[in-house]
């Protein structure tokens, strides 16, 4: 479905991707989990082509693009088979949720307005907010903005959905019911990236975990033998200091809700 081949990132004399190759099967939810700064974020953003790479290649359902460069017509093609979730929703504030699904469709792909409302209504309604189409993104809470922002890179029907750590910005309670619909759409086969620091989430939705550390890739596996059986000693010991990161902090709430 998706092949990305010798990604190369500078950022000045900061070496951020240093020849990273990723295959995505049809069907796979790939997390890619990694400490700050490792890569991961500018990964997904070249392969989305929100930031362009110093070299590489990228293969999508059989079609070859040049990942340093691109022709407007190969990127809108692109563009129309990829959806794109950011971590601060990155909605138009004076767009209903409705507004902001349909505005892609309507203005890009020059869709006429009741079709376009179509499918937005049916995506809110698949998101949880059939009663939220009306609303303005500072009349919702941030898990509703995001599960608009997710509608939104779904109404194209893309092949690869990419998610740049959608649950950053959220508090716990919120996180839950954005993972629950990332969690729905891994069940329908929905093919994803999804970037998180969440390892509960990688550990029971993604069929893959992809580890990145100083822009490379350290180790990937099934989610299973990548948690239970880790290879290298680095992702032991990531995978070790998460875990107790975790513990900890669910213990912290757990005394803060009983004060």
């Amino acid at each position: 479905m998706l092949n990305l081949r010798d990604v190369c990132k500078k950022f000045g004399s900061n070496v951020v991707l240093d020849h990273v190759s990723l295959d995505v099967n049809k069907g796979d939810v790939v997390a890619i989990l990694g400490p700050s700064g490792s890569g991961k974020t500018t990964l997904l953003r070249c392969a989305g082509y929100l930031t362009k790479a110093d070299s590489g290649k990228l293969t999508l359902a059989g079609k070859e693009y040049d990942m340093n460069r691109i022709s407007s017509k190969d990127l809108r093609e692109y563009r129309k088979n990829v959806g794109f979730v950011f971590q601060n929703f990155n909605l138009y504030g004076n767009k209903t949720a409705l507004g902001n699904v349909t505005l892609g469709l309507i203005v890009s792909q020059k869709m006429p307005k009741a079709q376009a409302e179509e499918i937005g209504k049916k995506l809110l309604e698949r998101v949880g907010l059939a009663d939220r189409m009306d609303y303005y993104p500072s009349k919702l809470s941030g898990g509703q903005q995001q599960r608009v922002a997710i509608a939104r890179a779904l109404a194209t029907n893309p092949d690869v959905v990419f998610f740049d750590e959608p649950t950053s910005a959220l508090d716990p309670e919120l996180t839950g019911e954005v993972l629950t619909v990332i969690k729905q759409l891994a069940d329908e086969g929905r093919t994803m990236i999804v970037v998180t620091h969440e390892m509960e989430f990688a550990r029971k939705v993604a069929t893959r975990v992809v580890f990145m550390e100083d822009g490379e890739i350290v180790e990937q596996n099934t989610a299973k033998e990548f948690f239970e059986n880790p290879q290298k000693e680095r992702t032991k010991e990531f995978i070790y200091k998460s875990s107790t990161w975790s513990t900890a902090a669910s213990e912290d709430a757990a005394v803060e809700e009983t004060v």
